[in-house]
């Protein structure tokens, strides 16, 4: 086993939010709303590169849905800078937050799985970030997310996806441990273990603060460039570009994350 020293916003396998009710992913969504924005801070120039990576692609005041919407981390700037965001997320203490969080209610929610995705709008943009997209943890459910993507963009509508980039797991090849603070009194001890056949992670964050000692765990399923291209054209879309941060950096084998833009294949 190794040991590492990190932030906990450093890039990873942390989640956005919850993809499918009932799942791994809504009760991490569950088990970490009270604490979710310590550990992604609603500010800084992340975000501020997010914003504008979105609005080189549709400006403001398109339509936006995001998946995996969490406590608003990313719907709540972009709402605030002339977005129509909508938001669906697995977890409903995720949502309540996010509601808390959300002083001008801008944001619409629904509590909802994005492995089957039917919503009634078609958008401009539909965005899933922070590796939400590998919360979905089988190919299967991987591609009927992105069918559902395609029937939720309208014909000139942009997908973006925020994943890690997979070498960042793959090459780990024994259990690791990293350590970061959380808060002034708390304690955040991750210990990741990889599956590299089967493509998964797996994660088991602990908590330690005054309030006690607290384990969540959560698994995803990474999807290499190559196969997420094929993964996209069997629903009807095809990626258009793919960099390394929100600044649009080259990809290399050292980018920490990937993001993509997939649109309609008929466009």
């Amino acid at each position: 086993m190794t040991t590492e020293t990190h932030r906990p916003t450093d890039a990873g396998a942390h989640a956005g939010g919850s993809a499918a009710p009932g799942g791994n992913s809504s009760a991490y969504g569950e088990s970490l709303a009270d604490v979710y924005d310590s550990l992604y801070p609603a500010s800084g120039q992340a975000i501020d590169s997010m914003v504008g990576f979105l609005e080189g692609l549709r400006p403001a005041p398109a339509s936006l849905l995001e998946l995996g919407v969490g406590t608003g981390r990313l719907a709540i700037p972009l709402a605030r800078n002339g977005y129509r965001v909508h938001g669906v997320d697995a977890s409903p203490a995720m949502l309540t937050k996010l509601h808390e969080n959300d002083s001008t209610g801008r944001v619409t929610t629904a509590v909802g799985d994005f492995s089957a995705l039917v919503v009634e709008e078609r958008y401009d943009l539909v965005l899933t970030a922070l590796n939400t997209f590998f919360m979905l943890p089988t190919q299967e459910q991987q591609i009927s997310c992105l069918r559902g993507i395609h029937d939720a963009l309208a014909d000139d509508g942009v997908a973006v996806f925020e994943t890690y980039n997979p070498q960042v797991y793959h090459r780990l090849t024994e259990a690791t441990t990293r350590v970061g603070h959380l808060a002034p009194d708390a304690l955040l001890l991750d210990t990741i273990q990889v599956n590299q056949s089967l493509q998964s992670v797996l994660v088991v964050h602990t908590i330690m603060g005054a309030g006690g000692l607290r384990k969540v765990p959560e698994v995803s399923r990474y999807a290499w460039p190559a196969e997420f291209d094929v993964m996209a054209r069997l629903a009807g879309l095809r990626v258009t570009g793919r960099w390394a941060d929100w600044d649009r950096g080259p990809v290399t084998a050292q980018s920490e994350k990937h993001v993509y833009v997939v649109e309609r294949q008929n466009v």
